[in-house]
């Protein structure tokens, strides 16, 4: 069952950036479920706010554009 953030258009777009950045859903899933030490958590869990959310896209900004995450 999906949480209250899953719901969210916030998260729709973030998988898809996730999906976008990584190439492929399952690829993008196990990115967003794996506990990054820069971001104290799984990029999922940290998103759940407003400040994380941001944080979690430029991650992902930075690998799309060949930076280091």
């Amino acid at each position: 069952m999906p949480t209250d953030f899953e719901s969210t258009i916030e998260f729709k777009q973030l998988r898809a950036l996730a999906e976008e950045t990584f190439g492929s859903e399952s690829k993008a899933d196990q990115w967003l479920n794996t506990f990054h030490s820069s971001l104290s958590g799984t990029p999922l869990s940290v998103a759940v706010t407003s400040t994380g959310l941001i944080e979690v896209k430029k991650i992902l900004n930075a690998v799309s554009y060949g930076g280091v995450a």
